[in-house]
């Protein structure tokens, strides 16, 4: 199965709270949406202190992993949708986004090689339930 065909899972500490799904089709507005916020970005980005005249497509994802995740924590759901939609689109190998937040701030990583696993709650019996 490629890439492109695997859903782009978003991970909040430790918790999955977006799977946006690749084969679901875009509106035409959605389209237009995601053609703008391109349009923007080549203008430039600001990431963190530093801004970035002429962004590479790394510098993009970055920047737009780092809206989407200040989206989910300010539940700003136009963000949100715009923020996954182009990291899925644009990024068809990207299977996972996950931030963790440390001393007040993001760790954000941009995942290409792992599918995301839920986790399975393991369920311990007590030494006297064995016997």
């Amino acid at each position: 199965m490629a890439s492109s065909d695997l859903p782009l899972v978003v991970v909040l500490n430790s918790n999955k709270v977006i799977e946006y799904r690749r084969d679901r089709a875009l509106t035409e507005r959605q389209t237009r949406d995601l053609e703008n916020t391109e349009i923007k970005m080549q203008s430039g980005i600001q990431v963190g202190n530093e801004f970035i005249d002429d962004p590479s497509e790394q510098d993009k994802a970055i920047f737009m992993a780092n809206q989407l995740v200040l989206a989910l924590e300010n539940n700003h759901d136009p963000i949100i949708a715009i923020s996954c939609a182009y990291l899925a689109t644009r990024y068809p190998d990207l299977l996972q986004v996950r931030a963790v937040l440390e001393n007040g701030s993001y760790s954000i990583q941009l995942i290409n090689d792992e599918i995301y696993v839920e986790n399975t709650p393991l369920k311990f019996k007590s030494k006297k339930d064995l016997y």
